[in-house]
């Protein structure tokens, strides 16, 4: 049975293993070529590693536009995680703690929001915002990715929330908090698992977001990395090039993930508790 177990284990290594090769093997081949002169990238047979290994595709990045394009995206991107985290925790709380008549209405309607196609509002967007001059502006942007995460953050908050035992929240207002403070001070540290499960995942979905950056933004100047990512196209496309701008884009996920990977579990697993 003990050798049996190990085998199981064993094998469910491997598999892991497998998937993890399976999955960064386009990383790793977009990272080496981001390295390699244009002929070598086009070079048959391919190599692996580069047989001379260069900088001019980052170089060449250099007064390209996508140093602004990167700050938009950040600037977007970290609004958008304090809005959400923000509205979504005060939400959440609202409906795991203070329950209110049609409570379980609204949830629904939270819910059949999630099942909308993001495509169906992009006209209504465009004409709001246009409507506004909200078009072409950081703001412009922010709105809707804000309001895209919201509705899945606040069930994210709701699960983490409703996990928490009841007697705490009674204690803090025996001893005279407000419903505010009690939220600030008490309810909030103790879900932050699920505040950083919220975190990381609006921040993942509005840094990679493309469909309404391509359709609210027409001015480069406005553009997020992922749209302004399409500009560095020329009269054909350079290679070298645009894998140095995917792995300046990868980055920032990259680093939150290895950063805040035993969070993820652990506010997945949270927020799994009660829902």
């Amino acid at each position: 049975m003990l050798k049996a177990t190990r085998f199981s284990r064993v094998g469910i290594y491997a598999l892991l293993l497998l998937f993890a090769i399976l999955f960064l093997s386009p990383l790793v081949y977009i990272l080496l070529n981001s390295f390699k002169p244009a002929g070598e990238i086009f070079q048959v047979p391919q190599h692996l590693l580069p047989r001379q290994w260069t900088l001019d595709n980052y170089a060449g990045l250099v007064g390209s536009g996508v140093g602004k394009f990167f700050v938009n995206s950040v600037v977007i991107t970290v609004a958008g995680v304090v809005l959400v985290a923000l509205l979504s925790s005060l939400a959440g709380y609202g409906f795991a703690k203070l329950p209110f008549p049609g409570v379980n209405l609204v949830l629904m309607c939270i819910v059949g929001m999630l099942t909308v196609p993001l495509v169906i509002f992009l006209v209504p967007m465009f004409l709001m915002e246009n409507s506004v001059g909200l078009l072409d502006s950081k703001l412009g942007l922010l709105l809707p990715n804000v309001a895209v995460a919201l509705p899945f953050a606040i069930l994210i908050m709701r699960a983490s929330f409703l996990g928490i035992p009841k007697e705490v929240e009674e204690s803090a207002v025996m001893d005279g908090a407000s419903v505010l403070k009690c939220w600030w001070q008490i309810m909030v540290p103790m879900a932050k698992n699920g505040v950083l499960l919220v975190v990381i995942m609006t921040a993942y979905g509005i840094w990679g977001e493309y469909t309404m950056a391509k359709a609210l933004t027409m001015n480069p100047s406005a553009m997020p990395l992922s749209v302004g990512l399409t500009l560095q196209k020329g009269e054909v496309w350079q290679y070298g090039t645009l894998a140095a701008v995917i792995v300046i884009a990868m980055l920032p996920p990259l680093i939150i993930f290895v950063i805040f990977q035993k969070h993820i579990v652990a506010g997945v697993a949270q927020g799994a508790v009660k829902g």
